[in-house]
């Protein structure tokens, strides 16, 4: 037997180099805080398991075990389940859509993926409130009459939610895989748009809104400050020769730029509160009044009549939506319009209203089966994640991109996509329309905004001057949007 003393002599070295070791690595570790640099020695690993991966594109998503083996059981053409995508898309737009939907078939042979066009979107909330009335039981009989799947604006969300009549990602593929996956790849503001009550109701693949489009033929350099743009209306109108200085449709929607410019809003989403008379609204409208409906053909105000003044040369410039594009294309040839974000008031940023094409997930994928459900998911996912799909999109729809590879592949070929980074641009700098069921009623200020413009058109028509006109228009601004704020609060009885 060894003496005592030796043996606690060995086992105190051991502790000794123990704590040496452990000093050591509690050292690196405090460096590695102080510099930036992790030590891979102290560094947890977080990678999921392989098996619980599906990669949609080159983006991987961590899902639970049986979505993952649905995926691959459809990928070896070991399952056969067809879904239904509604749309109410143009012949045009629907050809790019094709190509995705043949591409997601060729990747997926055990889904099959088949159309249904609306001729409106009435049609289409008619039909899903109607499936969604029924026991769950009868709504299998209605696969094929209805979609499991459907793309529309982001703003239908809430009321479809609080319906019951759509139905969120998280329940079937994890909240992980949204927090941790797609959200980082999607730009902020589309994955805002799609979230509601802390659940993702579908996914964005496209977003717009409007933004300044600017004749080069007649103005080469498009303005960048409202300085800028009021001088280029200033020096093309002419109503005495049927010119104007500006294209530009009067509702609550177009109008909301200048309403944000000067802190205003219609209805914040976060704390619920209505604004339609707040101080920032009164002044945006009253700007708009002073600034921009002086320069305006008010003969009407409506899509049609300022988008034919633009397309005939009328104005050198309008403010409208992508929805535009083909009009414009044919009568005056993208190649000679430059679309830049509407430009800023001082220091004030407009900030139109954003949508968002959404690809909802309805109460009606749930019925015949959960391979419909995950099929139709998988659908909602290969759409707005696959970079090649959204390639295809963007290159012969002109959509503008919220994925943020292919927001950066736009901005990398900006020379091959001029108006779709020029609409991008403004996207980016925009608000989000809100998607609350309580905005159906906020839209209400539309009766006193139009009452507004009315004082002044009704004064033109007296033979009053343009600036008696906007006193006038000015006066009703305080009156009419305390008006508003009454009926609409009253409406949603508060």
């Amino acid at each position: 037997m060894k003496p005592l003393s030796k043996a606690l002599t060995k086992i105190q070295a051991v502790i000794i180099v123990l704590i040496v070791a452990v000093a050591a690595i509690a050292g690196a570790y405090l460096i590695s805080q102080q510099t930036g640099v992790q030590q891979t020695t102290t560094t947890p690993t977080t990678t999921p398991p392989p098996d619980n991966v599906i990669l949609i594109g080159d983006l991987s998503i961590t899902v639970p075990a049986d979505f993952k083996a649905f995926v691959d059981a459809a990928k070896n053409g070991e399952v056969s389940v067809t879904i239904y995508f509604g749309h109410a898309l143009s012949e045009a737009e629907f050809d790019a859509f094709q190509q995705v939907i043949d591409m997601f078939k060729q990747e997926y042979p055990g889904i099959n993926v088949l159309p249904i066009s609306y001729a409106n979107r009435d049609v289409l909330k008619t039909q899903i409130s109607a499936i969604a009335a029924l026991p769950p039981e009868q709504r299998e009989s209605f696969i094929g009459q209805a979609p499991d799947v459907f793309t529309w604006a982001h703003d239908w969300i809430g009321s479809f939610a609080d319906k019951g009549w759509i139905l969120d990602l998280e329940t079937y593929i994890g909240t992980e895989a949204i927090i941790n996956n797609i959200a980082p790849a999607i730009q902020p503001l589309a994955m805002s748009a799609v979230t509601y009550k802390l659940k993702t109701y579908g996914l964005p693949y496209a977003g717009e809104a409007i933004a300044l489009i600017v004749n080069k033929q007649l103005v080469p350099n498009p303005p960048t400050t409202f300085e800028e743009m009021k001088n280029v209306m200033q020096q093309f109108h002419d109503p005495g020769q049927g010119k104007y200085g500006l294209s530009y449709q009067f509702d609550p929607y177009h109008l909301y730029p200048f309403i944000t410019a000067f802190g205003g809003y219609y209805y914040n989403e976060e704390n619920g509160s209505v604004g339609v008379n707040s101080t920032g609204t009164k002044d945006g409208v009253k700007f708009y009044i002073q600034n921009i409906l002086p320069y305006l053909d008010t003969s009407p105000l409506d899509f049609n009549n300022q988008l034919n003044n633009f397309l005939t040369r009328k104005t050198p410039m309008i403010i409208t939506g992508p929805w535009a594009l083909p009009s414009i294309k044919s009568a005056l040839g993208l190649d000679n319009i430059e679309v830049v974000p509407i430009p800023n008031i001082g220091e004030n940023v407009p900030k139109p209203f954003s949508g968002f094409r959404n690809l909802y997930l309805t109460i009606l994928a749930a019925s015949g089966g959960v391979q419909r459900t995950y099929a139709s998911v998988l659908f909602i996912l290969y759409v707005a994640l696959n970079d090649n799909a959204l390639k295809i999109l963007v290159e012969q729809n002109g959509y503008v991109p919220v994925k943020q590879t292919i927001i950066q592949y736009v901005v990398n070929n900006r020379s091959q996509f001029p108006v779709v980074y020029g609409f991008m641009q403004q996207v980016l700098r925009s608000s989000p329309m809100p998607k609350d069921p309580k905005m159906e009623k906020v839209w209400g200020v539309d009766y006193n905004l139009n009452a507004i413009i009315g004082e002044y058109t009704d004064a033109l028509a007296k033979g009053k001057t343009v600036e008696e006109a906007i006193q006038a228009a000015l006066a009703a601004v305080d009156p009419q949007l305390d008006e508003a704020y009454a009926t609409i609060m009253q409406s949603l009885g508060e």
